[in-house]
């Protein structure tokens, strides 16, 4: 039997425990990002979960938003909680806007900071002084790796658990 069809008959023979929770941030480029979890049946988790790419793929979605209602089965692997499959999952904003027929409407923004080693920075409008916060995962998926203050971009912003932040990028 190859290795794939090992995994896939090992994953369908796992049983999952249901989570409810929000996209804490997920990297394209990387393959995976976090779940945060607000509510586990029958079990206390304390600690963010994983979630790879093929997952998403398998709900027929290549990205996830931040701060995205989530409801998926998760199990307990030797690297800690994994997300097994998901079940439900706000869409992301831009795909939704894309199949909606709308178009995507850009804005010029003017890069506050951004550390690289950090994987996050700042953004602001020009003439408003407000923050937009701006993740490495966000960067990657218009192919860039920094960011340096002063530089100016077209972004769209979204709406996150923390504020407004850049969910799509254009060079």
């Amino acid at each position: 039997m190859s290795n794939a069809a090992e995994q896939v008959s090992k994953l369908s023979a796992e049983s999952g425990v249901r989570l409810i929770g929000r996209v804490k941030w997920f990297d394209t480029v990387k393959g995976y990002g976090f779940v945060v979890p607000e509510s586990v049946e029958g079990v206390i988790l304390n600690q963010d979960v994983m979630m790879h790419v093929s997952c998403l793929r398998a709900f027929g979605e290549n990205s996830a938003d931040e701060g995205a209602r989530i409801v998926c089965d998760i199990v307990e692997r030797e690297r800690g909680w994994q997300v097994l499959n998901i079940m439900e999952m706000d869409r992301p904003k831009a795909s939704v806007m894309r199949d909606q027929g709308e178009a995507i409407v850009f804005e010029r923004v003017i890069v506050k900071w951004f550390n690289a080693a950090q994987g996050f920075g700042f953004v602001n409008r020009p003439n408003d002084p407000s923050d937009i916060f701006v993740h490495i995962s966000v960067l990657r998926k218009a192919g860039i790796d920094t960011l340096e203050p002063g530089t100016e971009l077209s972004i769209v912003a979204g709406r996150g658990q923390k504020g407004e932040n850049v969910i799509v990028v254009k060079k």
